[in-house]
């Protein structure tokens, strides 16, 4: 009798190569690629999935994930979908919730995936299921330069080199958890910070009828999930205007400038045509 073979597949989705590799976007094509993973013990294959929309609910379209249930006519669905829509199977009104996929549950707990950010540095290989959780969060998601004209794409660590090689006059070194004074135009939009790690933070900056709003944003990172303490002090005189909160992870100006979370500088506290600051940026110990 011929021995068993162990069969395990990896999928990742195949992506376009781009000029500037891994500066700038992949567009995502159609298929899945499954490819080989060559371990000791185990004997990979190599197969095209055609329609990588199987591996999901055809309901919410999120991926599928066990529990998986189905109709008496196939139709699957995750338990959440089955439990919103009171266990009837919008295909065909059959019961659906109660009688368990285990081909396709055993299917998808056999898939591994690579990140759709590999581009920009990931390695992680993940269980189907666990893809959009970890991309999610994964800290080698493509950042924006908020550079005027500049159209760099990459991780943040990527962009932190980046600012560091093109962009060095535009950007502040800052130490952590000691205080330094910022002066710029009340129309500037926003300023770049770095830390002793690297680290990039955006203070961004909105003209205002009555005054300035200013808030300050970390560009994405895993460290302490990217939340940084911070405080913001504009002084006049005898008299000061102190804020203090926790920076939001970003991916780029456009994200930061949609912040709340802001402090308003009115414009009768400060009537120079320059904006002061004293900001000061705490890590965690």
């Amino acid at each position: 009798m011929r021995e068993r073979e162990m069969v395990k597949f990896c999928v990742e989705r195949e992506e376009e190569e781009s000029e500037e590799g891994a500066s700038s976007a992949a567009p995502k094509r159609k298929k899945l690629k499954i490819g080989e993973e060559n371990n000791d013990n185990n004997n990979g294959i190599s197969v095209i999935l055609s329609d990588p929309e199987v591996l999901d609910c055809t309901i919410c379209i999120e991926p599928l994930f066990p529990p998986v249930f189905q109709c008496e006519n196939g139709h699957i669905a995750c338990s959440s979908c089955c439990t919103k829509l009171s266990n009837k199977c919008p295909f065909c009104s059959w019961p659906i919730g109660y009688n368990r996929c285990l081909a396709i549950e055993k299917v998808i707990e056999s898939i591994k995936v690579s990140c759709r950010h590999s581009p920009y540095g990931c390695d992680a290989t993940l269980n189907y299921n666990q893809k959009t959780t970890h991309e999610e969060t994964c800290p080698c998601a493509p950042c924006t330069c908020p550079i005027a004209d500049c159209t760099f794409h990459g991780s943040s660590k990527q962009l932190s080199l980046h600012f560091s090689e093109k962009h060095l006059i535009s950007i502040r070194l800052f130490r952590y958890n000691c205080p330094f004074s910022v002066c710029f135009d009340r129309s500037e939009p926003f300023l770049v910070f770095q830390g002793e790690d690297g680290l990039l933070f955006l203070l961004n900056n909105k003209k205002e009828h009555i005054g300035n709003s200013v808030t300050l944003s970390t560009i994405w990172t895993s460290s302490s999930n990217g939340e940084f303490m911070y405080d913001l002090v504009s002084t006049r005189g005898r008299s000061s205007l102190k804020f203090q909160s926790f920076t939001k992870c970003v991916k780029g100006l456009q994200e930061a400038s949609s912040s709340t979370n802001f402090v308003l500088v009115p414009r009768h506290f400060d009537c120079t045509a320059k904006l002061k600051l004293e900001v000061c940026i705490r890590q965690s110990k």
